[in-house]
């Protein structure tokens, strides 16, 4: 089956490049040199991320953000979840466990929350074993991770909400947040709920390679900076597959190379979308680096396998650094 992917329009620049704010990308010890934000028509109905600016404001909780950075790095010198986290009136913990074939796994966390709802975790891990990347996350969940079940349990669901919230309240300013689901319902066209939230804070140097988040029934994500700087690059998969074709003269049969974005075993092709500066500086000058400050979100929508918003991330911080991250489900 021939696959046809987009024509890449030509992105006109707003502004002049030498008053563009430039970064300097730097992830798992490779440098991919220097990228500005090019303004471009964005829109979730195509698959492309979008980005809230000021979305929050992490004025209003700098006692809690201190709070969580100041856990995290507790966190990242050994000691244990359980004895940082003060549970929510109602939440008991259940017991700790550590995957011994996970490499990047510290522990799992397991709590019992109030009610019906079912055992929940809050799983920690590394984003990646490179010696000089202490980017991590803190996953808060339920049931069996590799069969998605935390789709269809909305009591679950809100069990774990309540679980971040009373171990994080800085999280509060992006679930409770008015705006932000204003503009979530505005672009689902129905009401929504926030599942799988993830804690993340990357360090100098780190960051997540490029991949998606398309699960079956869930429309996206939102992302949301409370503290220090991240940079992004983020486009549809449709997309990422036609600037791959153009840039490299390569990959010409465009199924296989759809197929070969969602296989580790491509090891040529994710080493270009990951670590070839060229390629990096590419997607940004066309209108696809976003720079995330203190308050700003990032919307990622996953409508189909195919239209979903890939993304990688660059810490553009020297220091502390903190974000949440909340699957988002119609209904």
């Amino acid at each position: 089956m021939r696959v046809r992917l987009p024509s890449l329009p030509r992105v006109a620049t707003l502004r002049r490049m030498n008053t563009a704010v430039r970064y300097r990308l730097r992830r798992r010890g490779i440098d991919h040199g220097f990228a500005s934000e090019v303004p471009r028509s964005l829109a979730w109905a195509r698959a492309e991320p979008e980005v809230l600016r000021a979305a929050v404001r992490p004025s209003r909780a700098r006692k809690e953000i201190a709070q969580a950075l100041r856990l995290l790095d507790r966190l990242r010198v050994g000691e244990d979840l359980a004895s940082l986290v003060e549970l929510p009136r109602g939440f008991r913990f259940a017991g700790t466990t550590v995957s011994p074939g996970d490499p990047l796994e510290l522990h799992k966390l397991h709590v019992v929350p109030p009610g019906r709802a079912r055992e929940l975790y809050v799983k920690a891990n590394w984003l990646s074993t490179h010696p000089r990347d202490g980017s991590m996350r803190l996953r808060f969940s339920y049931g069996a991770e590799i069969l998605d079940d935390w789709l269809d349990d909305p009591a679950s669901a809100r069990a774990t909400l309540g679980l971040l919230e009373g171990t994080f309240p800085a999280c509060r300013l992006t679930t409770r947040d008015a705006g932000i689901a204003r503009a979530i319902r505005r672009r689902l066209g129905r009401g929504f709920r926030f599942v799988q939230p993830i804690v993340y804070s990357n360090t100098s140097g780190g960051g997540a390679l490029m991949h998606h988040d398309y699960v079956p029934a869930q429309a996206g994500v939102c992302f949301t900076q409370l503290a220090g700087r991240t940079g992004w690059l983020a486009l549809p998969k449709a997309v990422l597959a036609r600037q791959v074709q153009e840039h490299t003269g390569r990959w010409r049969d465009t199924a296989a190379l759809l197929a070969g974005l969602e296989s580790h075993r491509a090891e040529r092709l994710r080493a270009l979308i990951n670590e070839d500066g060229a390629f990096s500086r590419r997607l940004a000058a066309s209108g696809w680096f976003f720079a995330l400050a203190p308050g700003d979100a990032i919307l990622l929508p996953s409508h189909t396998e195919l239209e979903s918003a890939w993304h990688s991330v660059f810490s553009l911080s020297e220091g502390e650094n903190l974000a949440l991250s909340c699957g988002i489900v119609g209904g």
